[in-house]
C-alpha cells in the first residue's frame, strides 16, 4: 500500500521472529529472497548494500538494531537515474510474534522517503520480494527472482499507469 511518501507492507509468516529478523541482517540470508549479492554489517552505522540485480545497488545504512523486535535502515540506489541517492529513504521493520504458540512473525515494513514514481516502484518492488520472503520462510525455497532490472520495471509501471489514466 502507498500512504503518502510511505509503502506499507504487513504479513504474517511461518517462523518466529528471531528467524524473519535474521533474514534482513545476514548477507546469506537476504539473498534467499531479494538480491543475488549482499555486503551487510548489521550495527548502528553499519553498511547495508546488495546487489538487487546485475549492476544496480541499494545502499545505505543501518540505524536501529533490536532484535528480533525491530530493525530500521536507510536506503536508497547508487544508480543517479532514480533520484534516491543511497542513504535518503528509510525502511523501519518490525517484526511481533504471532500465532496460538508465538511461533509466526507479524512483519510490518515502512518505507519512507519515496515521492511520485518511486513510491510506484517501491511498492511494486516490496511487493514482489516480501512474497519472496514469505514462500522461503514457507518451504525453505523462493518463488522465482524477479529477472527485470529496477529501471525497466519502473518503466513498465509508469506506462501500467499511464494506461490506466488514459482508460
Amino acid at each position: 500500500m502507498i500512504d503518502g511518501d510511505a509503502v506499507i507492507h504487513e504479513l504474517v509468516l511461518p517462523v518466529p521472529a528471531g528467524q524473519v529478523f535474521g533474514m534482513f541482517t545476514d548477507p546469506r540470508q537476504l539473498v534467499r529472497w531479494i538480491g543475488i549479492s549482499a555486503d551487510l554489517q548489521p550495527r548502528p552505522g553499519g553498511r547495508f548494500r546488495f546487489e538487487v540485480a546485475p549492476g544496480q545497488f541499494c545502499e545505505g545504512q543501518y540505524v536501529v538494531i533490536e532484535p528480533p523486535a525491530r530493525l530500521v535502515f536507510t536506503w536508497g540506489w547508487t544508480d543517479p537515474s532514480f533520484g534516491l541517492a543511497p542513504g535518503t529513504s528509510q525502511v523501519e521493520v518490525s517484526f511481533a510474534p504471532s500465532g496460538v504458540d508465538g511461533q509466526q512473525t507479524r512483519l510490518r515494513l515502512v518505507h519512507t522517503g519515496l515521492a511520485g514514481d518511486l513510491g510506484l516502484l517501491h511498492e511494486d518492488g516490496w511487493s514482489r520480494f516480501l512474497a519472496r520472503l514469505a514462500a522461503v520462510t514457507a518451504c525453505g525455497e523462493p518463488a522465482p527472482y524477479p529477472g527485470e532490472q529496477p529501471a525497466e520495471r519502473l518503466t513498465a509501471l509508469r506506462g501500467q499507469r499511464a494506461g490506466k489514466d488514459r482508460a
